[in-house]
């Protein structure tokens, strides 16, 4: 879900991204708040490397469907400093394995012509402590995202350390499309994350990430990103 924003979205919560709450027995609501030093998404800062403010809730509905909402302070698109996005998808569980698909929409209020929409899936599993995500985003083409689609592959993994209460969590992200070259030079970006986290006794979560990509840049170049977040 768009608590860690796709898995992405941010790795601060890895990711890139999207997935699905546990399936429930019966509907749930869960919400999430965070203050990241930097919102980085797929590598890239949405905040101009500065302090942003993060929320959303999931709603989870017997069977494995799932609406949520997210939000982002941004660096201005057009007159907005909002990312918005709105999702809806599926989870279910077989062969001992997790699956997730949906569609995701960003929007930006207070701007037009910038909107655009995304589908997207995953597959995740555990191998001994390490549990393991392997997805796919894919937004058609659009005219918002200049007549072109986008592609990104991701993987996105993390294993407790010890008994230290700690978590390590990594991910490598693989772009191509209308997002797929900030620095103009002709090549896909790749985007990579190290991190680590744990919980506070006063209720936050906590991560730090080492992110950088491939690409040539002030937002696009290598950061470490502290969040301090909580979930209800």
């Amino acid at each position: 879900m768009k608590s860690a924003k796709f898995l992405a979205l941010s790795v601060l919560a890895l990711s890139f991204s999207a997935t699905a709450p546990a399936l429930a027995e019966t509907p749930t609501v869960e919400a999430n708040v965070a203050l990241v030093t930097d919102y980085r998404f797929r590598g890239i800062s949405l905040s101009d490397e500065t302090i942003a403010l993060q929320g959303g809730f999931d709603l989870g509905f017997d069977g494995g469907f799932y609406v949520g909402t997210w939000a982002s302070s941004i660096e201005p698109v057009g007159n907005s400093e909002l990312e918005l996005d709105l999702y809806a998808g599926y989870g279910w569980e077989a062969g001992g394995l997790s699956f997730d698909v949906g569609i995701l929409g960003y929007f930006y209020p207070g701007a037009e012509d910038v909107a655009y929409g995304e589908l997207y899936g995953s597959v995740s599993a555990e191998t001994g402590p390490i549990a393991s995500s392997f997805g796919v985003a894919y937004a058609p083409e659009q005219d918002n995202i200049g007549s072109d689609d986008n592609l990104y592959l991701y993987y996105a993994g993390e294993m407790p350390i010890g008994d230290t209460g700690l978590t390590a969590s990594a991910g490598l992200g693989y772009e191509t499309g209308a997002f797929g070259d900030p620095d103009g030079d002709g090549d896909d970006k790749w985007d990579w994350t190290v991190a680590v986290g744990g919980s506070l006794d006063i209720g936050l979560d906590w991560s730090l990430a080492y992110i950088d990509t491939s690409e040539d840049g002030d937002i696009t170049d290598a950061t470490a990103v502290f969040s301090i977040s909580k979930s209800f």
